[in-house]
């Protein structure tokens, strides 16, 4: 999971997915907020990715060449509808990783320089009832 999220969100001249702890985003969202229901199948697709890795020369996928890492994701991300394994995995993968990497608080407060509250509260504006 890791690996890949790293890969959807990689480290340039801003801070990759990993550098953001968007996997312990994931998990936290798998283990204190998914449901059984939504959990299972996610873990089946993961574990049908590394099978699908098994056939490109390694049982798992972070141990596959990087090109061949980009081919399995590549066609995974066309898969994105499949209701079930590898294609459902990447797909809900990407989706929590994009959401994570842009809700963190670094990518919030030093990238996107978001204020909560537009130029900081001004109190010295009179008050004046409406009629």
């Amino acid at each position: 999971m890791t690996n890949i999220a790293e890969m959807i969100i990689p480290e340039t001249d801003t801070p990759g997915a990993t550098a953001v702890k968007v996997p312990e985003f994931i998990d936290l969202i798998l283990t204190e907020w998914a449901s059984e229901e939504e959990r299972a199948p996610f873990l089946a697709g993961l574990g049908d990715i590394d099978r699908r890795a098994a056939t490109m020369g390694s049982s798992r996928f972070v141990d596959i060449p990087a090109a061949k890492k980009v081919e399995l994701l590549t066609s995974l991300d066309s898969a994105r509808d499949d209701k079930s394994g590898a294609g459902l995995a990447f797909a809900r993968l990407k989706a929590l990783t994009v959401y994570g990497y842009f809700t963190s608080k670094v990518v919030d407060q030093d990238i996107l320089k978001t204020h909560m509250f537009f130029n900081g509260y001004q109190g010295n504006v009179p008050f004046t009832p409406v009629a």
